[in-house]
């Protein structure tokens, strides 16, 4: 069987490669005439979660409803009533079944707009007691996505991938304009993924995953397998066809780019298809739900157009004709499980952080980034895949456990203030797959990851502390942590030993940088270059547990746990020393080139290097690890930023691997990390944005471990490359946090808004985040833009709070701010230190 990257290797040595096609001389063309910050860039309308005007007011005003009975209920809106039964119309709204609903009947209606609708359940006690949002509308408006490139700049793949200047980067950052999905969209093709339907309980053995025209990958016989041998016999488990309302298949056949995937409600475990034939002017949409439980089994609905001149059918509000059938259920049934898994999902993020900010598809991307990577998990048992695919392994073992995807699965929850969910995963992974000695059991299997996992569980650790300050908790974890210390230690004991003192490797920890690169049988101290990034990271680890530690130890009055922390801060601060030494010997070892280039080493060997040669590895994961552990030193990060730019692996600020215009985006929170950091905020927002256009399938959240730029799909390539994993799809939720909330790692500082595109400054725009967790407690504001020059804040700190906040405002002007009611005012930033919180926690700024 071949890994991930075999393939890539193969093809590289005969020379296949791809890559962006003309663009670098269509940009050199117009270099004279795009002045930087002169031009705008092209745009395109983000259709996925488009109102037109007036429509959102429309889907807003739902009718109350009186006297339901059998199928037939009275309905009023504003002045107007009328009597209508199951399948009519008022105001655009159909009522599709009357429903008994914990004892109250209730009504579920359905309207669509331009590009979106909505359900809503009505009583008539209550009123409207759910509203889920639909992002399939008028399903003659589903085309590809567009593109929009009036200066010929544009995302294209060629025959052969040539490294060179990221020139659509590059547009854009030298644009009027910040990256936002509308300019960065505009620029190619978007990628067409598959769309999860799934549930908390049963993982990949009763998941099923809808192609783009809603037919599932998976055949009849799912979940128990039987006929895999005879997919042409049996078809697949569930194929929209069976439910259309026409047997003529020309009617309803799919063409590329003309469905819509979603998630219903923007970031449930339910697919919401919408599929459109231009040239017969027919289309269909798809609902399919699991419901909770190990064993349960998917129910469906579909809504078919039909020809005019049938006659069993409803209209809806255009006039169109329609039927809806259901599959494995009846409309009750399937309305009534649909109600159960949007109250489940809508309160567990209404009540952990709530959030409102003008983009919502980027809001819903992060929240369904982690709904779908939760599905993916058989109950607390820990999953690379997301969904059924190429990286599944039941029972459980090799990329199941990948410590890679489990730690940013915990970090995002922690972020997401899921702080307590995230310890009963993270424990479990702790408990059952950590050794004896300290090592990962993923470690003696298949593959050798990095000993860096190491010190991030150490410091995923610290946050659930910060964050939860749940002392049972850390107290739980410690023998466990203590084994995991004790065999890094080990590592870093032999190399104190082993090399005497300005000895370069003296100090440093040794192991596999990757799990590609590691085997079981050769995990010895010279199997590898001893890599910065492992060191860096337990480091970093070291010194957020003695941190958690002091704190713990603190607030229980524990002197166990003081002793425990002053002797890990020890070791760190002995960790630093070497590690600071070996780097500055190394730096100053680099040949001419690599200094005059500015470039970072990766290993005290890395000192004869052409600045152009960089490997798949040293980009898409060397670099990545080196950046997440924040060694505080800008200049060694911008060093290996300027390795990637002079080496020409950047495609529209993505990282490439080399041989492919392909992202491994599963690595990219490194670089998230890093440009967050930056004062310049822009490189990180071309990040995400270029993520969430062209690294996923920004409407069903399907994320590969490596994507093609642009315009992929699952199948291309390696199956591995294109399986859907769990590191890809939470990268959405962890750029949201730190572009909403970030808490600087050297200092006391919390940022908010850092990230924020003007946009999002611009007039009756609003910014609200509610219960945000910090280490130096939770803190909550609203911004709202009274005009493009006029802001008010509203925010509101825990007691206690012991940290300095940064407020970033970002005008479209680009102005500077001139006043703040509270707080000192530099340029487009207002301080409040955090003295100021001791006898204030809630403050009214007004900013012009």
């Amino acid at each position: 069987m071949l890994d991930r990257r075999d393939f890539l290797k193969i093809l590289a040595a005969a020379g296949a490669a791809q890559g962006l096609g003309p663009a670098h001389a269509l940009f050199a063309q117009q270099g004279t005439t795009l002045r930087k910050g002169q031009y705008a860039p092209g745009r395109i309308a983000n259709e996925l979660t488009l109102y037109l005007p007036g429509e959102e007011e429309t889907l807003r005003a739902v009718p109350s409803v009186s006297g339901l009975a059998g199928d037939a209920l009275t309905v009023k809106l504003g002045a107007e009533s009328a009597s209508i039964k199951t399948g009519d119309a008022f105001h655009g709204w159909r009522l599709l079944t009357i429903a008994g609903m914990n004892g109250v009947e209730t009504a579920i209606f359905e309207k669509h707009v331009t590009h979106r609708g909505a359900l809503a359940y009505v009583t008539e006690e209550r009123g409207t007691i759910a509203w889920i949002p639909k992002y399939v509308g008028d399903l003659s408006k589903i085309r590809p996505r567009p593109t929009h490139t009036p200066h010929g700049v544009k995302l294209e793949r060629a025959p052969r991938y040539i490294p060179g200047p990221d020139v659509t980067g590059e547009y854009l950052l030298n644009s009027n304009e910040d990256p936002c999905f509308e300019n960065v969209a505009a620029l190619g093709e978007e990628y067409i993924g598959w769309t999860l339907v799934a549930n908390e309980q049963g993982g990949p053995k009763s998941c099923l995953y809808l192609e783009a025209d809603g037919i599932s990958r998976e055949i009849a016989g799912k979940p128990e397998g039987e006929g895999t041998w005879e997919p042409d016999q049996v078809g697949a488990y569930f194929d929209p066809a069976a439910l259309l309302s026409d047997d003529n298949p020309k009617l309803y056949a799919y063409r590329k780019g003309y469905s819509k995937r979603t998630l219903l409600g923007g970031y449930l475990p339910v697919a919401n298809i919408g599929v459109w034939n231009a040239e017969y002017s027919c289309g269909y949409e798809v609902m399919v739900l699991l419901p909770p439980g190990e064993d349960a089994k998917p129910i469906g609905r579909v809504r078919s157009m039909v020809p005019d001149t049938q006659r069993s059918s409803e209209k809806d509000i255009d006039g169109t004709l329609f039927v809806d059938r259901y599959w494995n259920c009846g409309p009750q049934e399937f309305y009534s499980e649909l109600a159960g898994i949007w109250n489940r999902w809508s309160s567990l993020y209404d009540a952990a952080m709530p959030i409102s900010i003008p983009d919502e598809a980027l809001l819903n991307a992060a929240r369904g980034g982690i709904t779908l990577s939760r599905c993916s998990y058989r109950g607390l048992e820990p999953t690379y895949q997301i969904g059924e695919g190429a990286y599944t392994k039941i029972p459980e073992r090799s990329h199941a456990l990948f410590p890679v995807a489990h730690y940013e699965f915990v970090w995002v929850q922690q972020l997401w203030n899921l702080n307590a969910d995230a310890d009963a995963y993270f424990d479990h992974y702790l408990d059952k797959y950590v050794l004896p000695n300290g090592d990962f059991l993923y470690n003696t299997q298949d593959q050798v990851e990095a000993p860096l996992n190491i010190g991030i569980f150490l410091t995923n650790s610290a946050r659930s502390w910060d964050y939860g300050h749940d002392l049972d908790a850390l107290r739980r974890r410690l023998p466990v942590l203590e084994r995991m210390i004790d065999f890094v230690l080990t590592r870093y004991e032999y190399s104190k030993q082993a090399y005497s003192a300005g000895d370069r490797r003296r100090g440093l920890i040794y192991g596999s940088p990757e799990a590609d690169l590691g085997d079981p049988h050769n995990d010895f101290p010279a199997s590898h270059p001893l890599y910065y990034q492992n060191s860096v990271w337990t480091w970093r680890g070291f010194t957020e547990h003695a941190r958690c530690l002091r704190s713990a130890s603190a607030a229980a009055h524990d002197d166990a746990l003081r002793a425990a922390a002053d002797k890990y801060a020890a070791l760190a601060q002995e960790m630093r020393g070497l590690i600071q030494s070996s780097l500055e010997a190394t730096l100053a070892l680099r040949n001419t080139a690599m200094k005059e280039a500015g470039i970072t080493p990766f290993t005290p060997d890395d000192i004869h290097r052409d600045p152009k040669d960089l490997s798949s590895y040293e980009n898409h994961r060397f670099m990545q690890d080196w950046f997440t552990a924040d060694w505080g030193d800008e200049t060694l990060d911008l060093g290996h930023l300027k390795h990637r730019e002079i080496a020409g692996l950047q495609i529209i600020g993505l990282h490439t691997d080399g041989a492919w215009a392909r992202t491994s985006n599963f690595m990219d929170h490194g670089s998230l990390s890093v440009k967050i950091r930056q004062k310049d905020y822009r490189p990180f927002l071309l990040n995400l944005y270029a993520l969430l256009c062209y690294a996923c399938d920004p409407g069903s959240g399907y994320a590969p471990e490596d994507a093609f730029i642009p315009g992929s799909f699952p199948g291309e390539g390696n199956r591995y490359g294109w399986a859907s994993v769990v590191n890809s799809t939470l990268q959405p939720a962890l750029g949201l946090r730190w572009l909403l909330c970030y808490e600087e790692t050297h200092a006391d500082v919390c940022h908010l808004q850092k990230a924020a595109p003007k946009d999002w400054f611009t007039a009756g725009k609003t910014i609200s985040v509610q219960h945000c967790p910090t280490r130096f407690g939770q803190v909550s504001w609203t911004t709202h833009a009274l005009d493009d020059h006029h802001w008010t804040i509203t925010l509101e700190v825990e007691t206690g709070f012991s940290g300095d906040i940064v407020l970033h405002i970002h005008p479209r002007s680009g102005e500077a701010i001139r006043t703040a009611t509270v707080g000192t005012v530099d340029q487009d930033t207002i301080t409040l230190l955090h003295p100021l919180f001791a006898s204030q926690t809630r403050f009214e700024i007004d900013i012009t």
